[in-house]
């Protein structure tokens, strides 16, 4: 009898062990409830200490993930009608920095560095304010009520900070779990930080106030207003310009390492190199053409890529992204409703109309 009662007393005091130990991850939302240890593990690509991080704050880290594979479907959106189009990124890991192209110097990987670290910062500063982690909350310093987004004051007007969605630990957590991956003294490593910081920065510049009013029949007597990240849209659009106009390293600073980094223009050899400003992009290495696959450089080449036959300076024309290899017509049917008619009440009746289009495919 004893002997069974301690067996329940260990049962019970095991139980409550687990409970406590486990409390944390049962404040998470349902999605997050994946042991953090393992998901730690799952994701390839990660450095040591960035899973150290992971393991710190696992809540936080999930988030970032959301961010990245946000940026990746961005990316495949930016670039769409490139010869590379992202196309890599998805099935490999929930880590674009697990790819082959970040690990090199082309324009194409300073974009994604910008976009991933943007993507981070964005994803975990809304998640602040949604109430989804438990290492922060709304931007403690709020939305400074009494002024206007230019900053002109506002006279008679009574305005409460809302929940301000939290961009400085968004900025913050991205640094902490990106840029540690790269190395203090490597050439290649602080350009890739550059090029993060710069993600952020233009995340930064695009923060817009947003507010609601209140009092009698819209008089807006009364109003909230809170600080919001912009659609990340915006913000891919912004480092798509940069990634047009990137900085390619000078020769120089590549063989002394030089404190400031300089760029200048690809095609301008003439030009003397200038200090970065913090919005642009970098790079060190000439993009390969993408035409054929190519694991080394992730691409999936342009076989059997849908073109558009035109101009020939039109993006994703067949000429540009077929390589010279040349296009097939192919027709391409389907069935949609059509001659809609609606019934009082309520039905519509549709016919069912053949719909034939021609799509240009490369060769």
């Amino acid at each position: 009898m004893k002997m069974l009662f301690d067996n329940r007393m260990l049962f019970i005091i095991f139980l409550l062990l687990f409970a406590m130990v486990s409390s944390r991850d049962n404040m998470l939302p349902n999605h997050l409830k994946l042991n953090s240890a393992l998901t730690c593990r799952l994701v390839a690509g990660l450095t040591r200490d960035q899973r150290s991080v992971c393991h710190e704050l696992p809540d936080a880290a999930a988030i970032a993930f959301e961010g990245m594979q946000m940026a990746v479907k961005e990316c495949q959106h930016q670039f769409r009608w490139h010869r590379w189009n992202c196309s890599s990124l998805v099935p490999k890991s929930a880590n674009p920095h697990a790819s082959a192209i970040m690990k090199r110097g082309f324009r194409e990987s300073g974009f994604l560095y910008a976009l991933t670290a943007a993507g981070v910062a964005h994803a975990v500063a809304r998640a602040c304010a949604q109430g989804r982690l438990l290492s922060c909350g709304c931007d403690p310093l709020g939305y400074r009520a009494s002024h206007d987004p230019r900053g002109r004051a506002r006279p008679n007007k009574w305005e409460w900070s809302g929940c301000s969605h939290n961009l400085a630990y968004g900025i913050e957590f991205s640094r902490k779990f990106l840029d540690v991956r790269e190395k203090v003294d490597d050439l290649q490593s602080r350009i890739n930080v550059h090029n993060n910081n710069a993600g952020r920065s233009i995340l930064s510049s695009h923060m817009e106030v947003r507010c609601k009013c209140h009092g009698l029949s819209g008089s807006c007597q009364l109003r909230t207003c809170w600080r919001t990240t912009p659609d990340f849209r915006v913000v891919a659009s912004t480092i798509k310009r940069q990634y047009r106009k990137a900085l390619i390293v000078a020769q120089e600073e590549l063989n002394s390492g030089m404190a400031v980094l300089k760029g200048r223009p690809r095609g301008r050899r003439r030009s003397r190199a200038r200090p970065a400003p913090k919005s642009s992009l970098l790079f060190f290495e000439k993009s390969p053409s993408f035409c054929e696959v190519d694991p080394k450089t992730d691409s999936s080449g342009t076989s059997g890529r849908v073109c558009r036959v035109g101009r020939t300076s039109r993006s994703g024309s067949c000429d540009l992204l077929c390589c010279g290899r040349g296009h097939a017509l192919i027709r391409k049917s389907s069935v949609k409703p059509c001659n809609c008619t609606f019934h009082w009440c309520c039905r519509v009746d549709c016919q069912r109309c053949k719909d034939d289009k021609w799509i240009a495919i490369c060769k």
